[in-house]
């Protein structure tokens, strides 16, 4: 059972999920990966006076680091009690450390659209071992601290990006990193409840023109979208906060009889 402060950890998670990209994924097949959005940095990472290997990295008894550690502790709480069959909401953190700062982030992971990539791409996943239902957690921390370019390329197929836009992201970087000049790009939209951009986007040339894929892609995604919308409304209560938990549960019922 989650505590108070862990429920209404798990209601604003949920809302959030299903105003942003993380709708395609819980209510559409259309990202097998989706960032949830929640920002979480702790003060657990090396700072500039520790090497590789050090023993005593945390002081694990600063009041600062007990809070962050209580705080996972609550989000693996809170992740393993929404999961459930192929959703699986994981804690995964980021490789880079930024003065003391571990940061992490909250997926959501399909696991049955995670099978069907590691399979339509699996001359590239195959490097690791992964193959139909290996672990998302083993995935997607092995690629988080992989090479970059190799990292590009993983999440780009993860977080549902057609092929000609991980294509392009990934040679971009590699030209950079030839040259050092930065690619010029043009960006494809996808708009989710919250924004109209700069969620479920991503990049492609500077004068791209459009593939129908791209079109396919765009008209399936505002369908949910526009479903969504209608069905929203009625689950705002009177203090205007949405009722997410409940909306989930009418969807599900009315789509998995």
């Amino acid at each position: 059972m989650l505590s108070e402060n862990d429920r209404a950890k798990a209601y604003s998670l949920l809302a959030k999920a299903l105003d942003h990209e993380a709708l395609y994924s819980l209510m559409a097949n259309l990202k097998p990966i989706s960032s949830i959005g929640y920002s979480l940095s702790y003060p657990l990472g090396k700072d500039s006076t520790q090497i590789d290997g050090s023993q005593n990295v945390v002081s694990i008894y600063r009041d600062t680091v007990v809070t962050s550690l209580a705080d996972i502790n609550s989000w693996n709480n809170v992740l393993k009690a929404l999961s459930f069959n192929e959703y699986q909401f994981l804690l995964v953190p980021f490789k880079n450390v930024w003065k003391g700062e571990r940061n992490m982030q909250i997926l959501l992971c399909r696991t049955d659209l995670l099978d069907s990539v590691l399979v339509a791409q699996a001359p590239f996943f195959a490097q690791w071992g992964f193959v139909p239902g290996s672990d998302p957690s083993t995935i997607l921390t092995a690629i988080e601290f992989e090479e970059r370019n190799d990292r590009y390329r993983a999440y780009g197929y993860l977080f549902g990006y057609p092929e000609q836009a991980v294509n392009f992201f990934v040679e971009a970087s590699q030209q950079q990193q030839k040259t050092g000049d930065f690619v010029q790009r043009s960006f494809f939209h996808i708009p989710v409840y919250a924004k109209d951009t700069g969620h479920f986007t991503y990049a492609l040339p500077k004068d791209y023109q459009h593939l129908p894929t791209d079109s396919v892609t765009y008209y399936k995604a505002v369908d949910v979208l526009y479903k969504y919308q209608s069905m929203r409304s009625q689950f705002v209560n009177e203090h205007g906060h949405l009722e997410a938990l409940n909306l989930y549960r009418s969807w599900w019922a009315k789509n998995n009889h």
